[in-house]
């Protein structure tokens, strides 16, 4: 996922992160990057425990295959913009993405990227939805090049999350991995945000 990780970065270019920022309504580039790039990294760790379940592994690998060919990341600007319109609607359904990915958890998760960024909280929503269509494409763009099926999907995603997480050392990569790791029952928000606060604090 290291590799995803740089892909998704590399479109995430300064032109990108404004468009971003006036989307959301944001005054300062810098955290709405940061958000950015968190928001990407708690996805491609989302995506990787959902291709790790045979079910819910499947289901992204069509989604991947119908609706996330990379082609959105041809003209990324012009889509942001509303000057190139897509086909397929799904391509750019961030909040059905997101809603699929993380399910109940949507909101703690919204308030870690808030946290670990200092982007307001309803922005960091709304810059989730935002940034899911690029990563849905960068990693739709990667199969359609590799060839990959869903088991090799599944590798590069997991074993790309765990190297992440190596690297991170504990840090906001070990708080997504708390985050996504929970049934969905009870609330560990405290938790979250005393870790994140903690961070911070370094």
């Amino acid at each position: 996922m290291s590799n995803l990780m740089h892909s998704v970065q590399q479109h995430l270019s300064d032109d990108v992160i404004m468009q971003l920022s006036r989307q959301v309504g944001a005054q300062d580039p810098n955290q709405v990057k940061r958000a950015a790039f968190n928001c990407a990294e708690l996805l491609l760790n989302a995506m990787a425990r959902n291709a790790n379940n045979q079910d819910r592994g499947s289901g992204l690998y069509g989604a991947i295959e119908k609706d996330h060919d990379g082609g959105i990341l041809g003209n990324l600007m012009g889509i942001l913009t509303g000057q190139q319109q897509v086909e397929n609607k799904k391509t750019l359904n961030g909040e059905g993405i997101v809603g699929h990915l993380l399910g109940k958890q949507q909101l703690e998760a919204a308030q870690v990227i808030s946290q670990a960024s200092g982007l307001n909280f309803f922005k960091s929503g709304v810059l989730m939805q935002l940034i899911a269509p690029i990563v849905m494409g960068t990693v739709g763009q990667t199969k359609k090049s590799s060839g990959f099926d869903l088991g090799g999907l599944a590798k590069v995603l997991i074993g790309g999350a765990q190297q992440q997480q190596s690297q991170s050392g504990g840090g906001l990569g070990s708080v997504f991995g708390k985050l996504l790791d929970r049934d969905g029952d009870g609330s560990m928000m405290d938790d979250l945000l005393n870790i994140g606060m903690n961070m911070m604090k370094k």
